[in-house]
């Protein structure tokens, strides 16, 4: 993978309270980076949490694997790009990739596989049309079938 696969980024400065005594983003924090530029993603693309959670949708985080490739420190503009890149029945699974913007190194890489829920059982469901619409024009994939 490369930045070329991305269609979705964004940024963010590390914040001090971020790092650790070692001067670098302490480990758990890069977690809470993936996590917001997934929900940041669906944002972007046109979903809301709050839209899920009305439709009657929750999304769950069941899998995770992260790479440390090199260290972010305080006050760092970070790149984070993000995709979904497929779906199961129920599942989505997304990329990520975190760069420090100004020397463009490669701080972190990630993969995730969530699960939408029905809200008021918490049993997994198919991901919506709605979702997979969103998806497969943002991401001008027409292998995703929305029904």
């Amino acid at each position: 993978m490369g930045q070329l696969d991305f269609r979705y980024k964004s940024e963010f400065r590390v914040r001090f309270g971020e790092t650790d005594l070692q001067g670098v983003v302490f480990n758990a924090n890069y977690l809470l980076y993936v996590d917001t530029a997934q929900m940041d993603y669906l944002r972007h693309i046109g979903i809301t949490y709050a839209e899920m959670r009305e439709r009657g949708h929750d999304i769950y985080i069941v899998d995770l694997h992260l790479q440390f490739h090199a260290p972010a420190r305080y006050d760092d503009v970070i790149i984070a790009f993000a995709r979904i890149s497929g779906f199961g029945n129920s599942s989505v699974h997304m990329d990520f990739e975190l760069y420090e913007k100004e020397r463009e190194k490669l701080l972190a890489t990630a993969q995730t596989t969530y699960v939408i829920v029905d809200t008021e059982s918490n049993a997994p469901v198919r991901a919506p049309a709605y979702i997979r619409s969103a998806v497969r024009s943002f991401e001008a994939d027409d292998s995703i079938e929305v029904e």
